[in-house]
């Protein structure tokens, strides 16, 4: 059967060059869509390397000079990070907090940030994330260690660092080979650059959920570190970063404010908003939700059901016409269920033939980078996925659109179909 319905696809060439025409740019927009909804799906599931769950951000701001409780720089004893550290110690007594950091441009969901390359002996790393935090930043976002422990670290010193996995790897062989080892921060080999620590590896990080692990590590905020940095850049933008213990949530978000009261202002530095951190994830996830993801998956819905309906009217419109051809394989013995599976049959080959050119198509855009292999990489299992997925899909439409014109085709009176011929 099947080297015959090839023969007459061959003989019909001109006649099913539109219909072939029609399913190759359809696979090939399968495989692009299968594609990226995979790449997305895959980034999306993948653990983040921190959890959110009862955390909360707190925004700080200073008095303005007209403010009624303005304190003149000459009247104030103490420095910004005394400031900083006196807000800190008075929220961390309030009894909904579990655990409390202070950092710089480090809290999850912030796109923006410190960036540096490291350099361990000869070997230097890319630009990457730098996270300046406090010991307990890890409790607050329970942070793991890279063997799945939980990550704690007790007391940290000036000038050292936790690397995530990512770059611990890079650098050195393992995670557990970093440990202990001396890193410099930056790309220039000179002899009065200071050496960092690697304190401890963590688990892989994410920026974003729909983003893949990226090389970071972390920084800690030290007193000194603190006060230097401070010299050069505004305390606002500093982050207070909470824990609260499990039950709390409803509590410390309509008390905690009313509670504290004046003890959220430390001279003229003081707490000017307190904001669930799933707010920021609303915000950029999302975001990319709503423009990108969904409105990627309303056009390639759409465009199947026109597709469907292109197939199906294609089909029914190709039965029609060879009611005579039907009828004679009628007449000639066969049977109602064998038309039905030549048509079927016939119109899988079709896919067949359209296949091969799509996918090397679309295999040559992953090997040029002009589709997404930043989020994931270009490797056999990528193509697969996308290939079966693509294939599953056109295969459903094509049954389909030819099954109840097949059907139709099969019920025909012979002696209805051989007066038509």
């Amino acid at each position: 059967m099947i080297k015959h319905i090839l023969k007459q696809i061959w003989v019909e060439r001109r006649q099913n060059s539109w219909i072939l025409l029609e399913l190759l740019v359809v696979f090939f927009f399968l495989l692009l869509m299968t594609d990226f909804l995979w790449v997305k799906l895959k980034n999306y599931m993948e653990p983040k390397g921190f959890d959110i769950e009862h955390t909360y951000m707190m925004r700080l701001k200073t008095l303005e000079p007209i403010a009624p409780n303005y304190l003149a720089p000459e009247e104030n004893a103490m420095t910004k990070a005394d400031e900083a550290a006196a807000l800190v110690d008075r929220i961390r007594q309030y009894p909904d907090v579990e655990a409390i950091s202070l950092s710089i441009f480090a809290e999850p969901y912030s796109m923006g940030g410190l960036w540096n390359g490291l350099r361990a002996d000869t070997l230097h790393s890319p630009s990457m994330r730098c996270r300046v935090v406090t010991p307990s930043y890890f409790e607050v976002f329970r942070i793991r260690s890279f063997d799945g422990t939980p990550l704690r670290v007790e007391a940290a010193g000036n000038n050292q660092f936790v690397l995530t996995r990512t770059i611990a790897e890079t650098l050195f062989d393992t995670a557990t080979d970093a440990l202990g080892k001396e890193v410099y921060n930056g790309t220039k080999e000179e002899e009065q650059e200071v050496p960092f620590r690697v304190i401890a590896v963590s688990e892989p990080l994410k920026r974003q959920d729909f983003y893949p692990y990226e090389p970071a590590f972390y920084e800690m905020l030290t007193p000194t570190r603190l006060n230097g940095w401070l010299a050069t850049n505004d305390i606002t933008w500093l982050n207070i970063c909470v824990r609260i213990h499990p039950g709390r949530e409803r509590h410390f978000e309509e008390m905690f404010e009313v509670e504290m009261g004046d003890r959220l202002q430390v001279n003229n530095l003081y707490v000017a908003s307190v904001v669930p951190s799933h707010k920021f994830r609303d915000e950029v996830v999302g975001k990319m939700l709503r423009e990108d993801v969904l409105l990627m998956t309303y056009v390639m819905v759409f465009v199947l059901i026109t597709v469907f309906l292109g197939i199906f009217g294609t089909f029914w419109l190709r039965t029609r016409q060879r009611r005579g051809e039907i009828a004679i394989r009628m007449a000639a013995g066969a049977n109602r269920s064998t038309v039905w599976k030549y048509m079927i049959v016939e119109g899988l080959l079709l896919i067949v033939l359209v296949i091969l050119p799509a996918t090397l198509v679309y295999i040559n855009l992953l090997y040029s980078d002009i589709l997404d292999t930043w989020r994931l990489p270009f490797t056999a299992g990528r193509v697969a996925i996308a290939l079966c997925s693509s294939l599953i899909i056109l295969v459903l439409m094509v049954i389909g659109g030819i099954n109840w014109p097949a059907r139709r085709a099969a019920r025909l009176e012979l002696a209805e179909a051989l007066r038509d011929e």
